[in-house]
C-alpha cells in the first residue's frame, strides 16, 4: 500500500481495503510524515477487527516524488516476497508513488487494487459509496511482450523468444501452444534438424505457413531430400548474413558448394554421401582412367575425393557444366581461399561481409544449375515472419 500524510480520508481507504483483503501481511510505502496515518489505522483496525495489526512493515521513502527511489523500493519489496500472492493497492500517494506502483504491477503481473466511488463537488469520494475496483496491467505488458516475440521470432532468436512467452500471463491455451509450436518448428529448422521440425510444425493451423510446411514435408521424403538440403543450406546462410554472421554464412556456404558435385555423382549412380562410398571398381566399370583416383582410395577401395578432385570426375564422367561451375571459375575458387584463409577456417582473420556475398551470389548461380527451381524452393523455404 501506498500511503499518503492526510489522516482522515486516508484512513477510511486503507481499512476498506484491508478488511476486503484480509492479507497475511502488509508493506506500507510512504515518506516520515506519513507514518501518523498507520498509527491511526492500527487503532481503527483493531476496533474493526477486534484485533491488532501487527504484521506490517514500513518501507520509508525519503523523497517521494523520486521515481527511481519510489520505483526501486517497491520492485525490492516485490522480489523479497514474489513466492507469496501480492496485491498492490496503490490508492493514495503522491503521483510519482502511485505511477511507480502501477508500474511494478505490470512489469511483475501483480493485481491492482484501488478505492474508489461517487465523487462529491471538490473531487473526493464520498464517504459510504467506497467501493474496491480491482484491475491488473499485465495484460497490458503482456501484449508489449507479444510484440517482443514476434520480433525476436523474425530476428531468428528463438531462444530468447520462446522465454519471452514463458512470461505473458494472459494468453489463450491454443494460442499459446502454437506460438510454442512455430518457435520451436523454426528453431528446430534453423539447426537443420528437419524431421523434428517439421513434426513440431504440421498441426498448426495458419495459412501463412503452408508453404514452409510444404517444403519440409518434401524435404523429408527420400526423392526430395538431397536438393532440398542444397536449397535449405543457401537460405540459411542468407539468414546468417542478415545478421551479420558472415563467418557462419560463409561456412554453410562452403557446404552448400560440396553438396552440388555430391549431387550430381548420384546422377550417375555413385553414391559419396554416406559410409557406402562408391569405389575404384565403381570407376572401371564406367570406363574411368583409374590411375589419377587410385591414390585417393582406401584399403577396401572406397574413395575419399576432395572437393576439386570431385568436380575432376564429374569431366570425366561427362558433365561439361564441371568446369563453369567449379573447375574454371576463378572467382569462386577465389572466394573459397578467402574462406579458407579466414579464422574459422585455417587462417587468422574474419569473413569480411562482402566475400560472405559475393559467395552467397555465386553459390546461388552455380546451385541453379543442377536445381533449376531453386527460385521457387527458396520462397517456399524462406522463414515465416510474424
Amino acid at each position: 500500500m501506498t500511503a499518503e500524510t492526510g489522516i482522515g480520508l486516508d484512513k477510511e481507504k486503507k481499512i476498506k481495503s484491508l478488511l476486503h483483503h484480509n492479507p497475511e501481511k502488509v508493506v506500507f510505502f510512504g515518506s516520515e510524515a506519513s507514518k501518523e496515518t498507520i498509527e491511526s489505522l492500527k487503532s481503527q483496525y483493531l476496533e474493526e477487527k477486534q484485533e491488532e495489526l501487527n504484521n506490517y512493515e514500513f518501507v520509508t521513502i525519503n523523497t517521494i516524488d523520486d521515481f527511481d527511489e519510489c520505483f526501486d523500493k517497491i520492485k525490492d519489496k516485490i522480489e523479497e516476497n514474489d513466492e507469496h500472492e501480492i496485491i498492490i493497492d496503490y490508492t493514495s500517494g503522491t503521483k510519482t508513488m502511485t505511477m511507480s506502483a502501477a508500474i511494478c504491477s505490470m512489469l511483475y503481473h501483480k493485481k491492482l487494487s484501488l478505492i474508489s466511488g461517487k465523487r462529491g463537488e471538490n473531487g473526493i469520494v464520498i464517504p459510504g459509496t467506497e467501493k474496491i475496483i480491482e484491475q491488473s496491467l499485465y495484460s497490458a505488458y503482456d501484449k508489449i511482450l507479444l510484440d517482443r516475440i514476434k520480433d525476436l521470432f523474425n530476428l531468428y532468436r528463438f531462444a530468447e523468444a520462446k522465454d519471452a512467452l514463458r512470461q505473458i500471463v494472459v494468453l489463450e491455451k491454443e494460442q499459446r501452444e502454437n506460438y510454442e509450436r512455430l518457435i520451436e518448428s523454426y528453431d528446430l529448422w534453423d539447426r537443420f534438424k528437419h524431421r523434428e521440425a517439421y513434426e513440431r510444425i504440421a498441426p498448426v493451423k495458419d495459412d501463412r505457413i503452408s508453404r514452409n510446411k510444404g517444403f519440409l514435408g518434401r524435404l523429408n521424403k527420400e526423392e526430395y531430400r538431397i536438393k532440398f538440403i542444397l536449397v535449405d543450406l543457401i537460405n540459411n546462410a542468407s539468414r546468417r548474413i542478415e545478421e551479420e554472421r558472415y563467418d557462419d554464412a560463409v561456412a554453410v556456404l562452403y557446404r552448400a558448394i560440396e553438396l552440388i558435385p555430391q549431387i550430381k555423382l548420384r546422377d550417375y549412380g555413385l553414391n559419396d554421401l554416406s559410409e557406402e562410398k562408391f569405389t575404384i571398381e565403381d570407376l572401371k566399370q564406367r570406363g574411368i582412367d583409374i590411375g589419377k583416383y587410385e591414390v585417393y582410395a582406401d584399403d577396401r577401395g572406397k574413395l575419399k575425393l576432395g572437393l576439386e578432385k570431385k568436380f575432376l570426375l564429374l569431366k570425366d564422367l561427362g558433365w561439361t557444366e564441371a568446369e563453369d561451375v567449379y573447375l574454371g571459375n576463378k572467382k569462386m575458387k577465389g572466394l573459397l581461399q578467402r574462406r579458407n584463409n579466414s579464422i574459422r577456417a585455417h587462417g587468422l582473420e574474419p569473413v569480411e561481409k562482402e566475400v560472405a556475398e559475393e559467395l552467397y551470389e555465386k553459390t546461388k548461380e552455380c546451385a541453379r544449375v543442377i536445381v533449376p527451381d531453386m527460385e521457387k524452393l527458396r520462397k517456399d523455404a524462406r522463414f515465416l515472419k510474424l
